[in-house]
């Protein structure tokens, strides 16, 4: 009779270790959640890359330039240079600016595909954000990390510095080469991802990757590196093209 006590202390002792284990498990899931929603706004608005609002007009082609009378087939760069200083520039950019402001007035929202979850883990980031932030000397768990399940993303919490911005889950969107050939009843921006954030141990830095993509061939991906300020506010410290398509 008297070990029964002991016992049913043992077992209880045991449970509430269990469920501290799982606690922390949790909380570390819900700390990376909160940083990818706390750095939304700001990494899809950068990502986000409108091409009708550049400040100047895309360079024509040579056909064009040769059309106008200009000597692309000695050298199209100094053709280039001399066309704008013609009035067929002048002209073509003050159409450009003047559509330009019509384009940042215009209130049509803008949606953007981006992926029901983030699930995935880049393996060279290990290195990457060690090497990085190398004055640091960082250390980077990454036993099975590429093994975690990762989250759904919760779209009501998705806001963006860009205003226009509105996101919608890639479920919701034809599969396969509809996806870019459907006409949408809505104002289409394309495509965004991103992986999951690998931290450092002491969950003060960390990266993550991102794509925005336009149409079939046209896109890039970049590798964000974030790191805690001061205050304890999560920042972007630098971005770094990783592919363009």
């Amino acid at each position: 009779m008297t070990k029964l006590p002991q016992i049913l202390i043992l077992i209880m002792v045991c449970f509430t270790l269990f469920n501290c284990e799982q606690k922390t498990e949790l909380t570390n899931l819900e700390f990376e959640k909160k940083v990818f929603y706390d750095l939304f706004p700001e990494l899809s608005d950068k990502m986000y890359n409108d091409i009708r609002l550049m400040p100047t007009p895309p360079p024509p082609s040579p056909k064009y330039l040769t059309a106008k009378g200009f000597d692309t087939k000695n050298d199209y760069h100094k053709a280039l240079k001399d066309w704008e200083d013609s009035d067929d520039y002048r002209h073509r950019l003050n159409n450009w600016e003047e559509r330009r402001d019509s384009i940042i007035n215009d209130e049509t929202l803008i949606y953007i595909a981006l992926s029901d979850s983030i699930n995935q883990f880049e393996r060279e980031d290990i290195y990457e954000l060690i090497n990085h932030f190398n004055d640091q000397k960082l250390v980077v768990d990454s036993e099975d990390f590429e093994l975690e399940k990762g989250f759904k993303v919760d779209f009501d919490k998705l806001k963006s510095d860009n205003k226009k911005l509105r996101f919608k889950p890639t479920s919701e969107f034809p599969k396969g080469r509809d996806f870019w050939k459907t006409n949408y009843a809505f104002n289409f921006g394309g495509s965004l991802s991103f992986s999951r954030i690998l931290f450092d141990n002491t969950k003060s830095y960390g990266v993550l990757n991102t794509g925005f993509v336009r149409g079939g061939l046209d896109g890039g991906g970049c590798r964000i590196f974030i790191k805690k300020d001061e205050n304890g506010n999560w920042k972007i410290d630098k971005i770094e093209g990783t592919w363009v398509s």
